[in-house]
């Protein structure tokens, strides 16, 4: 497992590129649905559930919509079977229990629908008189759409069900941001990246952070699969 941070002046898909990763990955990439990752063809993409889980709580506790809390205990009760299952060497779920719990899915969507449109307030845009989609509804059609992509954690077990691991690697430059305030230059910037890249890809390894830096200093970094 690695960890790579950089610096770029931009922050969409212009910055992506430029890193080179995700430009040549053809693996899974987990993600919050920040529409850029979805630029890149080349690999198939995962939606982060713990962001589901958050937005649908929202939705359940800000509107009551009884759909929302029917989704959040699918998506927990799929996370537990597949787990379960992994336990046992597998792999994957098989076909037939693949479609039984997509068609569930699929029926809590097509009630939301339903309830959406009973519960929602009718709000039209001053500027086209058109109805405007509720906060409910925005995330019943993203979940629709990307059904596979939300539930790609059922069609392979290898794949997380969320991108917490990612979230956690930034904290620690988030945090340098809000206590230390930001760079003065970037060449500072990115000597920080390249060391906060190698104490989190050592930690991930199992690598004594301390024991690493010393080797690094001496020479003889610590490469993960060497």
């Amino acid at each position: 497992m690695r960890t790579y941070y950089e610096m770029h002046e931009k922050r969409g898909t212009d910055a992506a590129v430029d890193i080179g990763i995700l430009s040549t990955f053809n693996g899974t990439a987990v993600h919050d649905h920040w529409k850029p990752y979805y630029t890149f063809e080349d690999c198939t993409h995962a939606e982060c559930n713990a962001h589901n889980l958050r937005y649908l709580k929202e939705i359940s506790e800000s509107f009551n919509h009884e759909w929302a809390k029917n989704m959040a205990g699918l998506l927990i009760e799929l996370k537990n079977q597949v787990e379960e299952l992994a336990t046992t060497g597998l792999t994957s779920m098989e076909a037939s229990l693949i479609e039984s719990w997509m068609t569930r899915y699929h029926r809590i969507i097509e009630e939301g629908i339903q309830e959406d449109d009973e519960k929602s307030p009718k709000i039209f845009s001053k500027k086209t008189g058109k109805p405007q989609r509720s906060k409910a509804l925005n995330l019943l059609l993203k979940l629709q759409k990307y059904d596979i992509e939300t539930l790609a954690f059922m069609f392979d077990f290898e794949v997380p069900f969320n991108n917490n691991l990612a979230e956690r690697d930034l904290r620690m430059q988030k945090l340098r941001q809000k206590i230390s305030g930001c760079f003065r230059g970037s060449k500072g910037a990115k000597v920080f990246c390249r060391i906060r890249s190698y104490i989190s890809t050592a930690r991930k390894n199992g690598q004594n952070v301390m024991v690493a830096l010393g080797n690094a200093f001496q020479g003889n970094p610590f490469i993960p699969g060497t």
